[in-house]
């Protein structure tokens, strides 16, 4: 080999070597969380409807989903109209028709960015997950399931705390109580699993053995309460009433039992 020819060929080398580290650099810098571009958009016609996407998706054009030339298949992003600020979520399936857009959407996805009729709109494109952030977030919350139907089984109450989203008193299975007495509110809290750690608390530390969870409303919001009892009447549940509200808990209330 002469040496124009190997100069040549070092050349070549060189510029291979560069667009590959270009290319690497790219695609690391786009599959990362917060990655933000900002261009042209429109939305996909209503001829692609039920055809099969370079992703390998089936496209439907009332799913939120959308073609990103550069993010991994199967990524979320958020899509914000620049020009009135409506944001969407999307899921990334596709690739765009054209290089002069960053982004195509379903023509659902149009219509909540107010783009049907329009040739492009101008977006702002955020990277909020790649499916190895979904995978990652997915087993953190399975090992957080697991772990709490741990907790759950060792406190005794091993308990799914779905039953209890239907208004009215439950026993502390889960199961509808039916009484329609009064109880002493012992606790109340939006957060189930507290409330089911109250009731541990007092059956094994007090020996309460008549003890309940209501499920109701405050304030439009879904609550759950703690009660002592099922009491004929208020006089009845007076003394325990007023022992409690002595030895400085937070008792405060009588409620009656309901069914819904």
């Amino acid at each position: 080999m002469n040496k124009q020819a190997y100069q040549k060929l070092k050349v070549f080398v060189l510029l291979l070597s560069f667009f590959c580290i270009s290319e690497f650099t790219s695609a690391q810098t786009i599959s990362t969380i917060g990655h933000t571009e900002i261009g042209e958009a429109s939305y996909y016609p209503d001829d692609r409807n039920g055809r099969i996407t370079e992703g390998g998706y089936k496209y439907d054009k009332n799913a939120m989903t959308g073609a990103h030339a550069h993010y991994p298949f199967g990524s979320i992003v958020s899509v914000r109209n620049v020009d009135n600020g409506k944001i969407v979520q999307l899921k990334i399936i596709d690739r765009p028709y054209t290089q002069q857009r960053i982004l195509d959407v379903t023509y659902a996805a149009g219509q909540k960015l107010d783009m049907i009729g329009k040739q492009t709109v101008t977006v702002e494109v955020i990277l909020v997950d790649t499916p190895a952030t979904l995978r990652k977030k997915k087993e953190k919350e399975r090992k957080k399931q697991l772990a709490e139907q741990e907790r759950l089984k060792n406190s005794g109450f091993n308990v799914d705390v779905s039953l209890f989203k239907s208004d009215g008193s439950h026993h502390l299975d889960g199961s509808i109580a039916d009484i329609t007495g009064y109880g002493i509110v012992y606790a109340q809290s939006d957060d189930i699993e507290f409330i089911i750690d109250q009731a541990h608390t007092l059956r094994e530390d007090y020996l309460f053995s008549k003890l309940y969870i209501q499920t109701g409303w405050s304030e439009g919001n879904r609550v759950y309460r703690l009660l002592i009892g099922n009491f004929e009447d208020k006089e009845d549940a007076s003394p325990l009433l007023e022992l409690l509200k002595s030895i400085g808990t937070s008792t405060k209330e009588l409620r009656k039992h309901f069914i819904k």
